[in-house]
């Protein structure tokens, strides 16, 4: 015959079963009969359909996931010239809310061009890369910036900004100088709207550029060391000479300095703090120490000599006067003057998971605030970034002395 029925192994017998809705159960003559009615499938030929039905499923299945897999993974394709690109617009877009607007000198006009001329180039360098890019969150990213920019294109467009077909930025420097030199029509007003404070398209631009940035690199924050910032070019006019210090760029602010190390550590020492409901009283620590260093660093920037000092603790005081909800669902006070204040109790009664969402994980508050802080360490010593530090055992800093990365002030 062939085949010896009482050869067939149990676990043969249970596949069958299930294929053909037999029944796993029952007594000795059934089971017998679930066989017989199997190996009858078999010789008929309609199980070998049901098998063949049953992994093609499986096969389509395993398809299905093999895409979704294949997508996760493009999100995570490293991509240098996006990375790349993005640092260079972090900067110019970051530079461009230090600028002062409301001055209308033909030396000031001839620098806030500058330094537009060299964030369009560092926009368009970056659309660029990211349409060529394998990276699926650096194309999310750059489609984002690009609908940012489309829904401002009429004001773009008072300011002698257009958009090209290949979602470029063309930049005419004579419509842009005499918009910033002509009081009447107020379309001077326009740029600093879209170019300083937070909120802005330059802020938002700088965002983007940051999570590109991670999504392209090492999942690294774009003010990591590893982030090695391209210089910015673009026309050069009188006002970039190397004989053109503004007061604001050379005076350094070593309180500020100080100030802003000491936050950055106590931000990054809250995110390794195990955040959970155990262990309050070790989190309450951590977040005090924060909010001490945090309103040290705000005193000090508010008597600081430094123009870009002072602009980029205005963002920072923003950045945390938008989390004031979150602040005061765990006992948190943000005070008329920015600072903060805690009520231990309410502190220590609240869910430590809404610290944890401040404090923890890509693109948090944190992660945002300590952006922020190493931008004014920078300025306020002209060039090092805090990151280039390491902290030795007794929680000093040593500033190395060879290969630091400095950067240049803009």
């Amino acid at each position: 015959m062939g085949i010896n029925l009482n050869g067939l192994n149990s676990g043969m017998a249970d596949t069958y079963s299930a294929l053909l809705g037999g029944s796993g159960g029952g007594d000795s003559a059934g089971g017998m009969g679930s066989l017989l009615s199997d190996y009858a499938a078999i010789k008929n030929g309609s199980y070998g359909k049901m098998m063949k039905t049953y992994y093609a499923k499986l096969e389509k299945q395993e398809a299905e996931e093999s895409g979704k897999t294949s997508s996760n993974k493009a999100g995570k394709v490293k991509d240098n010239a996006s990375a790349s690109a993005a640092a260079s617009l972090y900067r110019s877009a970051s530079a461009l809310g230090s600028l002062n607007y409301d001055d209308r000198s033909e030396k000031n006009i001839d620098k806030i061009t500058d330094s537009v001329s060299t964030f369009v180039k560092d926009y368009n360098s970056l659309m660029k890369s990211a349409a060529k890019s394998e990276n699926s969150t650096v194309q999310k990213q750059a489609e984002s910036l690009y609908d940012t920019y489309y829904a401002n294109y009429k004001l773009f467009s008072k300011i002698g900004i257009t958009m090209n077909s290949d979602r470029t930025l063309s930049l005419d420097k004579d419509a842009l100088k005499n918009t910033l030199a002509d009081t009447e029509k107020g379309h001077g007003g326009t740029v600093k709207t879209l170019f300083s404070g937070v909120g802005s398209f330059a802020d938002k631009a700088a965002d983007r550029a940051s999570q590109i940035y991670r999504a392209a690199g090492d999942g690294e924050a774009v003010t990591s060391s590893k982030a090695k910032y391209a210089g910015v070019g673009g026309s050069s006019s009188s006002t970039s000479s190397t004989k053109d210090k503004d007061k604001d760029k050379i005076v350094t602010d070593a309180s500020t300095a100080s100030a802003a190390n000491a936050l950055y550590k106590s931000i990054e020492n809250l995110g390794a703090t195990d955040i959970t409901n155990d262990n309050k009283e070790n989190v309450y620590k951590a977040f005090s120490a924060f909010i001490k260093d945090y309103n040290e660093l705000i005193k000090n920037t508010d008597k600081s000599a430094n123009s870009n000092v002072a602009n980029q603790a205005s963002y920072l005081k923003n950045l945390v006067s938008n989390n004031k909800s979150a602040f005061s669902r765990m006992g948190v006070t943000v005070n008329s003057d920015k600072t903060l204040s805690i009520d231990e109790e309410k502190f220590k009664d609240s869910d430590m998971s809404s610290v944890k969402n401040l404090f923890s994980g890509a693109y948090s508050f944190a992660e945002k605030m300590t952006d922020r802080v190493n931008t004014i360490y920078r300025y306020a010593t002209q060039g090092d970034a805090l990151n280039n530090k390491t902290y030795n055992n007794n929680g000093g800093v040593s500033v190395p002395t060879t290969d630091s990365i400095l950067d240049t002030i803009v």
